[in-house]
């Protein structure tokens, strides 16, 4: 019988295999990374979409509608933060924050808390998280937060924006219509940030 001479590869052959991968891993890593951004932004849109129909839905009810829409001048905006991943079940949740409105003279006590309470059940068990967090574009906002903004007219736009700081918007004296200068506008427009 023929003995062979095994010694397996050698270190040239060990060296050619491990460049070879080391180039296609090199030309695949970008690629990988745009897709899993690009997965990551859609995830926070889809979130966004669900906070405005969550908003949207608790509109429906008229004396939230009247809340939310209500600031005695008549030329401010509703404020509405969605702290990522917070238990939304327990009645009165934190994960709801409403500011920038007042309660018509005629409105329940708990109005406040009752609002915030029909947003979250509306929304789901936990708020969402956000899965993109690299500032990019123009407003270089870190995203930390979901902010739902209702109109006088009841027009609602969801923006993610910074953990600590609401974006900053302005309102056309006669159209009303809300111009952000800071955040990623979703709703109802996708800002060109996160498409």
């Amino acid at each position: 019988m023929k003995k062979m001479n095994n010694k397996g590869f050698s270190l040239v052959e060990l060296i050619i295999v491990i460049a070879i991968m080391a180039i296609l891993a090199g030309a695949i890593a970008p690629a990988l990374i745009r897709y899993i951004d690009k997965s990551r932004k859609s995830n926070d849109v889809s979130s966004c979409k669900a906070i405005k129909t969550a908003v949207e839905t608790a509109l429906g009810n008229e004396s939230i509608y009247e809340y939310l829409t209500y600031n005695g001048s008549g030329t401010g905006v509703t404020t509405i933060k969605v702290i990522c991943n917070q238990n939304t079940s327990s009645a009165g949740t934190t994960a709801i924050q409403i500011s920038g409105c007042t309660a018509p003279a005629d409105a329940d006590a708990n109005i406040a808390t009752t609002a915030a309470t029909e947003i979250g059940t509306n929304i789901g068990e936990k708020t969402p998280k956000i899965k993109y967090k690299k500032a990019s574009g123009t407003s270089g906002v870190t995203p930390g937060a979901f902010y739902a903004f209702v109109t006088t007219k009841g027009t609602v736009y969801v923006v993610i924006g910074d953990k600590d700081t609401a974006p900053s918007y302005t309102v056309d004296a006669t159209t009303k219509a809300v111009t952000f200068t800071t955040g990623y506008v979703i709703c109802p427009d996708i800002c060109a940030d996160y498409q």
